[in-house]
């Protein structure tokens, strides 16, 4: 029997024993939800998982070597399809249909996803998942394989989808041919539609230890095991996150959600608004949002961990940067403050409005750290 070979998935032991002794006893299912936080190795999973069912070597797949494995490397097999959020802009458009270079920007999008599972893309404004995208898919899974026995389907981001490239891709998800792998990806379980979870096995990814990040960067950058910027990057639990931390260390993003927080905790109204408005009225305002509520959370977890003695082996920040916490907070009162910057972030997502999110996340934020001064008055 074959046997599952993982050349892009780093550690996720669990997964790789679930999915590999499927593939090994021939049970694998023909749909998959693959759900975690961002950069785990969801997708690196699901192109090794695609690649194996492809692959035309008879003992350990991929082999890598094989015509198979060259053109899914290349994005170039008719049986292997990529499906994932994208900007499209008005020159990828041509009479409301997708134009042609549309089609080749979406292409070139998957075949950078399959070069670095582990880099995360980058959006200046809300992504979704055009409809055109899930029915070409659509077509070629009812068409059939046709050069091996399998079609194999990555869909990234399903929980982006909007209801139109949903119902297109429902039928096909529940009732696909004969050898199809159907792969959806997601960081927020919650939010995909219950019709489609329905429909899958549930995978889930785990965070990662910090010494199989470590060595992931050790190896990707060349770098010692005793550099600074790996320990601080490798504690984020996600090697997608600590490939972007590493390449672009996020140390101006602490100065402002540390500024920002500090604005708020003193009533500061004027500084917090300019804050506001300074971060979300940029070019890059979605991204430049999304990494300063990121920050604020790690700096709201490192506070909470330095004010209650937790041995430094539990964290490590190794930013300059630090905030102050009201005298009498909770547990609870903390676990409000990650959640409403959870919920901003969501808000970023499901809106794309940086400037009304960032704007009602200050005002709370204010009112949340001077409720007894409120309730004096």
């Amino acid at each position: 029997m074959a046997v599952l070979q993982w050349n892009r998935l780093a550690g996720q032991e669990r997964v790789k024993g679930v999915i590999g002794n499927a593939f090994q006893n021939g049970t694998l299912g023909h749909a998959y939800l693959f759900c975690g936080e961002r950069g785990t190795g969801k997708f690196a999973a699901a192109v090794d998982l695609a690649m194996a069912v492809l692959c035309c070597h008879n003992g350990t797949r991929p082999c890598g070597e094989c015509p198979s494995c060259k053109k899914v490397n290349t994005y170039s097999h008719p049986d292997f399809h990529i499906i994932m959020p994208v900007i499209l802009e008005a020159e990828h458009r041509k009479n409301n249909d997708i134009s042609e270079k549309g089609w080749q920007f979406m292409a070139a999008s998957a075949k950078s996803r399959i070069d670095d599972p582990y880099k995360l893309p980058q959006y200046d404004k809300k992504p979704d998942i055009p409809v055109d995208w899930i029915r070409e898919a659509n077509q070629a899974i009812l068409r059939g394989a046709t050069e091996g026995a399998y079609n194999a389907v990555i869909i990234d981001g399903v929980d982006s989808m909007k209801k139109e490239s949903a119902n297109a891709m429902l039928k096909t998800l529940e009732e696909p041919p004969p050898g199809t792998v159907m792969i959806l990806l997601t960081d927020k379980a919650h939010s995909v539609l219950p019709t489609i979870l329905s429909r899958c096995q549930m995978i889930r990814f785990a965070p990662l230890p910090h010494d199989v990040i470590a060595a992931e960067l050790v190896r990707r950058f060349g770098v010692g095991t005793d550099d600074s910027r790996v320990a601080i990057a490798a504690a984020s639990g996600s090697l997608g996150v600590a490939i972007d931390e590493f390449e672009n260390p996020r140390e101006e993003y602490f100065t402002a959600a540390a500024d920002l927080w500090n604005d708020c905790l003193r009533g500061n109204w004027e500084a917090a608004a300019q804050s506001a408005e300074y971060l979300s009225g940029g070019k890059d305002a979605f991204s430049e949002c999304q990494k300063v509520l990121s920050c604020l959370i790690d700096l709201l977890r490192f506070a909470v961990l330095s004010k209650t003695g937790a041995p430094i082996n539990y964290f490590y920040s190794g930013q300059s940067n630090k905030i102050e916490l009201p005298e009498a907070i909770t547990p609870t009162d903390v676990e409000n403050f990650v959640k409403l910057c959870q919920e901003a972030l969501f808000a970023l997502n499901a809106r794309g409005n940086a400037m009304l999110v960032m704007v009602n996340f200050v005002c709370t934020l204010m009112e949340m750290l001077n409720v007894e001064e409120q309730q004096a008055c």
